[in-house]
């Protein structure tokens, strides 16, 4: 169980880094959504980002990998 905690505590700092990377290096896009634009380049991006989020997630549930009550500090405390 421990090393579940540990994998999802990886993701959350992961997560933790973009949004500092993406706030320093590309503020814009914040606000302008590009890749919410049908056909742009962004958006394939985008779409390829996302693909590989959900196949890194899909191996971690493939390994059991699951955190009941994740981001909830009592119990990821408990299950460590």
């Amino acid at each position: 169980m421990e090393n579940e905690v540990l994998e999802f505590r990886k993701i959350h700092d992961r997560c933790s880094e973009l949004q500092r990377w993406i706030s320093v290096n590309a503020p814009k896009c914040l606000i302008e959504e590009k890749h919410r634009i049908e056909g742009s380049q962004e958006r394939g991006y985008w779409a390829h980002g996302y693909l590989t989020a959900l196949l890194d997630v899909q191996r971690l549930f493939a390994r059991g990998i699951s955190a009941p009550g994740f981001g909830d500090e009592d119990s990821t405390r408990k299950a460590a």
